[in-house]
């Protein structure tokens, strides 16, 4: 009896203490609130394209679903490949929970981050979730496709964004190396979808890959142009559910075989990890637990809302949200290749003529 008496008199001090001190015995379970916030999601590219449409998505259904539910503006910070806005990300933004980044699958790729410029690395981001939109898909014009085959024939002009190109656009790089495909890069175009449509339309480059979710009407148009391949989703295994990429094949099919170098196979399975996460969604690097498992609390409810799937569809028919374990699993994936793997796609891209910044 004396020491209940005893415990239950500690108790009575530890509780009179912390009220005395202005606290509560149950402060640290208090629920993280966003209520007359705004919350900040931060993208790397301009507008009009994949990640900054996922990121608008995103956002609409962060302000549901966050407890309070904050307003949300998408800040577009398109420089540098999307370095800037990731360093900037990674080392200015305060980890309260009122600023977020949406990126794409190459923001977590080291052969972009692992650069001088850089002052970010993804494995330090605390990851809320992502969406899978299908993969991507590789596209020529009808004019331009016998010469892709024809070595004596002046090479088709396949374009890209500046810096190392998306993984729709890296199937070139494999096909120029290992299928013979007669074709030369042409860089510098913004990383906007539309930029690279309307050069695609001009002629100004006669091949180029586009997020399965940025395919339009007329780039379907069998008379103009040819779908050549697509890289599928979940690690380049999943094939869209597009109707018109029912016979479109998959690239890793029809690259089965073709590499005899182990060096090589790594690097191709390195290149399908980044078709398994299109966008993610990150929290900055020493946010506080709670933070975290709120916005992934309330992450899990927007991937499986109806509504959310059904405007996510509009733009991709193969939208689906991803965990943050899964996200997280990629990035440690990423980081664990070696400087070997890593270096192999850009040695063969510097080979092949393209200049990386």
């Amino acid at each position: 009896m004396q020491r209940r008496e005893l415990f239950a008199r500690r108790i009575g001090y530890f509780l009179t203490f912390a009220l005395l001190a202005g606290g509560s015995p149950v402060a640290g379970a208090e629920a993280v609130s966003f209520e007359g916030k705004t919350i900040t999601i931060v993208v790397g590219t301009g507008t009009g394209g994949t990640t900054d449409a996922s990121a608008r998505l995103i956002g609409q259904f962060l302000s549901k679903y966050l407890p309070g539910m904050p307003a949300t503006i998408v800040q577009n910070r398109p420089s540098a490949h999307s370095l800037a806005a990731m360093s900037y990300f990674a080392t200015q933004v305060k980890a309260d929970g009122l600023t977020v980044a949406v990126g794409s699958g190459s923001q977590l790729d080291p052969s972009n981050y692992r650069v001088p410029q850089s002052r970010y690395d993804p494995s330090d981001f605390v990851m809320v979730g992502g969406i899978d939109l299908g993969g991507g898909v590789i596209i020529i014009r009808k004019d331009a496709q016998a010469r892709l085959t024809d070595k004596t024939a002046k090479p088709v002009v396949m374009g890209a964004a500046s810096g190392l190109p998306h993984s729709a656009m890296l199937q070139a790089a494999w096909g120029i190396n290992y299928l013979g495909w007669n074709a030369k890069w042409v860089s510098g175009y913004p990383s906007q979808t539309s930029a690279l449509i309307l050069a695609l339309e001009r002629g100004e480059v006669e091949m180029t890959g586009f997020a399965s979710a940025g395919l339009t009407g007329p780039l379907l148009d069998q008379s103009k142009y040819t779908v050549l391949f697509q890289t599928g989703s979940n690690r380049c295994r999943r094939r869209s559910s597009l109707p018109a990429l029912q016979a479109t094949p998959i690239f890793m099919e029809t690259m089965r075989g073709k590499l005899a170098e182990p060096l090589a196979q790594k690097a191709f399975d390195y290149w399908c990890n980044s078709a398994s996460v299109t966008t993610w969604l990150a929290l900055p690097p020493g946010t506080p637990a709670a933070i975290a498992d709120t916005y992934r609390a309330a992450f899990a409810k927007i991937g499986a809302d109806p509504a959310f799937l059904e405007q996510g569809r509009m733009f991709s028919a193969d939208l689906s949200a991803v965990s943050a374990d899964a996200v997280t699993a990629i990035v440690r994936s990423y980081a664990q290749a070696s400087p070997e793997v890593i270096e192999f796609m850009p040695q063969m891209l510097r080979r092949q003529g393209l200049e990386l910044n």
